[in-house]
């Protein structure tokens, strides 16, 4: 609550009055030397006294006064103290949502550096394998129904490069069809995939094929 001041006109009116009326209504031009001198010492004791009674209002006033103050310093010690302590709060949540953004940043990074690597990996392999393997185009479908596709392979191989497979020793990984169901909507058959173990057969075996240019299997060219 603030405290009521005192204006300066309000505290002059109290020194006034603090004066004995009948003090201040004298005449002093009809007094005698004794009754003069009198009336002066009253005065002066008068005086003395109101002067002594303003500087114990005003040290009142003034105490009043620096406790209100000290009051509202306080509170806003304390106010500033609890803004302290949120602006404490808010800042370490902060530092603790950034501890948590750069964990998880690095930790996407890890991951996407993992992928790359592993889709890097999977290409180093498709190229790999694409690299040893063969495509016949045409083969019959069924054709190696009876003694499998690697049988089927290796007839390709002796009816149109006999030598070839007898000097190269060609090693064999897997053959598929491609795709691996039968469409019935088309015409032509599916592709035989060979998987060489190397793929230095699979370039002479291209090369053989392009000299060659048309092939037979069971001495029908397809």
């Amino acid at each position: 609550m603030t405290r009521r001041k005192t204006s300066p006109q309000k505290r002059k009116n109290q020194k006034q009055s603090s004066l004995p009326t009948e003090l201040q209504n004298l005449d002093y031009n009809s007094m005698s030397e004794s009754q003069f001198r009198s009336t002066i010492i009253q005065l002066l004791v008068a005086l003395e006294k109101s002067i002594k009674d303003s500087r114990d209002f005003m040290t009142a006033e003034f105490r009043a006064n620096q406790a209100e103050i000290k009051n509202q310093l306080n509170e806003m010690q304390s106010k500033l103290e609890v803004l302290t302590t949120r602006v404490n709060e808010v800042e370490e949540r902060v530092s603790d949502l950034e501890d948590k953004l750069t964990a998880k940043r690095e930790t996407e990074e890890k991951r996407d550096k993992q992928l790359k690597d592993h889709e890097d990996r999977l290409r180093e392999i498709n190229d790999s394998l694409r690299k040893k393997n063969l495509r016949l185009i045409g083969v019959p479908e069924g054709a190696e129904r009876d003694r499998g596709p690697e049988y089927v392979f290796e007839q390709i191989l002796a009816e149109n490069f006999p030598n070839l497979g007898r000097e190269t020793g060609i090693q064999i990984q897997e053959i598929e069809r491609s795709p691996p169901k039968i469409n019935k909507n088309r015409s032509t058959p599916r592709h035989l995939i060979v998987k060489l173990a190397n793929s230095k057969d699979k370039e002479k075996i291209l090369k053989a094929a392009r000299d060659k240019k048309s092939l037979t299997f069971y001495g029908e060219e397809y």
